[in-house]
């Protein structure tokens, strides 16, 4: 009787977890490179890649930048917007595990920031929140050059990719483990 009824609290715990959106969400290991180059498979959806930081925000630690095997990069932020990445995290190889998304830097806003002349982000190419940075770069006289360069670069995306837009990825990070080699 006992073992029955331990059967059933289990069987109902387990049943319950499955309305849980969030535990329906299996976690799928790809290869960063094949995300990429499949990534209408993986949109929205528990994934676990691998990859090497390039760079921690250091204006406040909000995202990382992921380089793939083939140079291919994906923004890294945490689920938990009061969390914070620190520099330990920079030049190592991780695991990160979480959900891809994707977002789109459209031709018009492109264009907009060619316009303005503005020092973009090298995660995710918004506007450069390190004003100490900016300043210098704009100090120096080689704010209007990298502006130009970083427009160019998002220019030959467009052309290579045939959109109209840049697809920027990121992964909400769930769980990040630096991996012991």
């Amino acid at each position: 009787m006992k073992k029955t009824f331990l059967q059933i609290v289990i069987l109902t715990l387990v049943l319950g977890s499955c309305n849980n959106p969030k535990s329906n969400l299996r976690v799928e290991k790809v290869n960063a490179d094949t995300l990429l180059e499949s990534i209408d498979n993986y949109l929205n959806r528990k994934i676990e890649i691998e990859g090497y930081i390039v760079h921690v925000c250091g204006v406040d630690g909000m995202k990382m930048k992921l380089k793939t095997v083939n140079e291919e990069i994906i923004k890294i932020v945490p689920l938990d917007s009061n969390l914070r990445f620190d520099g330990s995290f920079y030049k190592q190889n991780i695991c990160v595990q979480g959900i891809i998304t994707e977002s789109k830097l459209e031709k018009h806003r492109i264009d907009s920031l060619e316009n303005e002349k503005t020092l973009l982000c090298h995660i995710d190419n918004t506007p450069c929140k390190d004003k100490e940075w900016v300043e210098n770069q704009i100090r120096k006289g080689v704010s209007d050059s990298l502006a130009r360069r970083d427009i160019q670069r998002l220019n030959n995306k467009m052309r290579d990719t045939g959109k109209d837009y840049v697809s920027i990825y990121t992964v909400i990070a769930e769980r990040i483990v630096i991996n012991e080699e």
